[in-house]
């Protein structure tokens, strides 16, 4: 293990190119913060390239697992002041693991899928990743326009969701259609209390951009648009909010 201490370390430089999209997509590259995202990881198939690690961290039984994984060459020890430079939180927790990105080639085929259509706010995209892979909703389909799921923001937020997701970005609905799934678009416009409503035995779910919705095109082949009925006086939810309470009804039969 080698001990960084300037800012001009490669590894140093690389890192923080990371945090943009542009050199995200060049290198196949992206990081990730925080002793429980990357012990998650451990227990996928991602690859870990190489860790950065502020010279104070202490977590013995993490530091041996990723020494078994990548080995000690591949581990950095970095100088505090360099850290804080290539740390995309404030309060980090000294530790950044690097990751090779995943080609997706096959989804599951599952009985429930999430089609994320151009949403933009990075914790809404992780919270959502989050949310539904820890209701068993695998397979994440994103029309185009959709934030980088890659981003720093969005993989810290899905808390080590994202390492077992499939995510894939779709050109033309009628695919999932002819892979046998109803389109449930959540709208609230013309659309039915979602209560009891999610009947298909197989649904992708439409969740639409913060601020305008799900795009007119989607709206006009879904099978089915559904709405959470409000008794307050709020008029909306954030997004990864409804989304969560409509995971919940679509999944809990």
């Amino acid at each position: 293990m080698k001990m960084i201490q300037s800012n001009d370390n490669k590894y140093i430089k690389l890192v923080k190119s990371l945090q943009n999209k542009k050199y995200r997509e060049k290198y196949n590259l992206f990081f990730d913060e925080g002793v429980k995202n990357i012990e998650l990881s451990l227990k996928s198939d991602y690859m870990i390239k190489f860790v950065m690690i502020r010279e104070d961290f202490v977590n013995d039984k993490l530091l041996e697992a990723l020494r078994d994984k990548v080995g000690d060459e591949n581990i950095f020890f970095v100088k505090t002041t360099v850290f804080d430079i290539i740390s995309d939180t404030v309060n980090s927790q000294g530790i950044m693991a690097i990751y090779e990105k995943k080609e997706f080639f096959k989804p599951l085929n599952s009985k429930y899928i999430l089609i994320l259509d151009r949403l933009q706010d990075p914790g809404n995209i992780g919270t959502i990743l989050r949310t539904a892979e820890a209701k068993g909703i695998n397979d994440i389909y994103y029309i185009k326009g959709t934030a980088d799921f890659f981003s720093p923001k969005v993989v810290r937020a899905t808390m080590g969701s994202i390492y077992f997701m499939n995510m894939f970005m779709l050109d033309d609905v009628q695919m999932i259609k002819d892979l046998g799934y109803k389109l449930y678009s959540s709208s609230l416009k013309n659309a039915v209390n979602c209560v009891n409503a999610f009947t298909d035995d197989k649904i992708a779910l439409i969740i639409g951009n913060e601020a305008n919705g799900i795009s007119d095109e989607l709206l006009s082949v879904s099978d089915k648009k559904i709405k959470i009925s409000m008794q307050g006086n709020a008029q909306s939810l954030n997004v990864s909010v409804a989304t969560a309470m409509l995971i919940y009804e679509m999944t809990r039969k």
